[in-house]
């Protein structure tokens, strides 16, 4: 980049060197004055050397004085004794702090566990209250859990003692055991499912002549059909796997209503009767 080109920038330039050279010889010639040191300004204050004084004229300068005689001051022995360090007395004031503050957790753990205890003790009471409620309720509907006064003999179960074995409380799906089967005939006999009704049933023919009973365990989907069936020795009276092997055929052609409620995989039984000719 080029300076000075034109005859503008000449003249400027001229004109600004001779200015600064003006002002540079005022300022070597003249200068800037000052004084040394700088006048005082304000009012001076006596800060004094002495303790004591007088007149009315203010010097920087020591003043001659006269000596004077300080009276001696008796010096008194010391005859307190040293009085006990108060770290005792703080040991003391922290342990009754530390025994006090002890003895009141204890007693606010106490009076927790009590309370505890007193919500333990209401909630078996009460759970006692509505357990003796719901026998009562039972003894009311079948006449005692204990024995009956009841005329009819008989029941359903599987167990030796009289009576309808199961809970009213319990589940419609439970599983089914044998005895409480529906249905009769041969070649599809009896059948158990509770809470399930029956679509429609299954028969294979046995390639045999012989007869008997065989009692087929099955487990149902939701859906209705038959995930797994094998024979339960529990009221069959044959031993035959020609009967066998045709009832558990039959079985998986078993099919029930469809239940989105039932449980998946629940128990049942199917009772087939195979006679000869049939």
């Amino acid at each position: 980049m080029k300076y000075l080109e034109t005859e503008h920038e000449k003249k400027s330039f001229a004109i600004s060197a001779a200015i600064m050279a003006v002002l540079l010889l005022l300022f070597i010639f003249f200068g800037l004055s000052y004084m040394d040191p700088p006048p005082e300004n304000g009012i001076a204050i006596n800060f004094g050397n002495t303790d004591a004084g007088s007149g009315n004229t203010n010097t920087t300068e020591p003043v001659k004085t006269e000596p004077r005689e300080v009276p001696e001051q008796p010096v008194e022995e010391a005859t307190s004794e040293p009085t006990a360090p108060s770290k005792v007395a703080e040991n003391v004031i922290t342990a009754d702090n530390e025994a006090t503050i002890a003895i009141k957790r204890q007693k606010e753990e106490a009076k927790a566990k009590a309370s505890a205890e007193a919500v333990a003790k209401a909630a078996e009471q009460k759970k006692k209250k509505e357990e003796a409620d719901k026998k009562a309720k039972l003894d009311a509907l079948i006449g005692g859990v204990k024995s009956s006064d009841g005329k009819t003999t008989g029941g359903d179960g599987t167990s030796t003692t009289p009576g309808n074995q199961g809970k009213l409380d319990g589940s419609i799906y439970s599983n089914s055991y044998y005895g409480s089967g529906k249905g009769t005939g041969t070649g599809t006999g009896a059948w158990g499912l509770n809470g399930r009704r029956l679509s429609s049933p299954g028969a294979v023919k046995a390639d045999c002549n012989d007869e008997g009973t065989v009692v087929v365990e099955v487990k149902v989907s939701k859906s209705g059909t038959v995930t797994n069936a094998k024979f339960s020795p529990s009221g069959s009276n044959t031993t035959s796997t020609c009967l066998k092997e045709a009832a558990i055929k039959s079985a998986y052609k078993y099919r029930w209503n469809d239940d989105s409620n039932a449980p998946d995989g629940q128990i049942g039984f199917i009772v087939f009767n195979f006679r000869n000719g049939e």
